[in-house]
């Protein structure tokens, strides 16, 4: 149980600094290439909307959304009693980046975006956190989906 706490602790806490790190130092860069012709950093100001754009402007309810959706992570994570590294891991990659954007929103009004991917064009900018966010939400899905079913059996 505590080694099950200890890796989503350090994995919140890793995600959280060097989200928080990198939106301070890079979210002020006009643009640069980071991998040519494949990622660049570039901040377009910020993003006062959740993912694509979606409920420009509607900070407050975000941040209501964003708090509950936690609560309710931690209320599963109560219940599913998993000790599985891959499903801690998981959980801390998707707190740490709802938190990281939690933060940006609750501070600044809108969340710091600021990595471009130039070989895809029409894709918008994003930043650590919707990194983390995004890798922790299908690590626990495939886990919800495969592991725990046998565990059950």
């Amino acid at each position: 149980m505590l080694k099950k706490w200890l890796t989503i602790i350090f994995t919140i806490v890793l995600v959280l600094v060097a989200d928080l790190t990198t939106k301070h130092f890079l979210f002020s860069v006009d643009y640069f290439n980071l991998i040519p012709n494949i990622i660049s950093v570039s901040s377009n100001g910020g993003n006062s909307g959740a993912a694509f754009g979606i409920f420009s402007n509607k900070t407050m309810l975000l941040i209501i959304v964003s708090s509950v959706l936690l609560i309710g992570l931690f209320i599963f994570n109560y219940f599913a009693r998993c000790n599985n590294v891959a499903y801690c891991i998981g959980f801390g990659l998707t707190i740490g980046g709802a938190v990281g954007n939690l933060v940006d929103r609750v501070m600044l009004g809108y969340v710091r975006d600021w990595i471009y991917l130039d070989i895809l064009r029409t894709f918008p900018t994003f930043n650590l956190a919707d990194l983390c966010l995004s890798i922790g939400v299908v690590i626990l899905a495939i886990h919800i989906l495969f592991v725990m079913p046998k565990r059950a059996e």
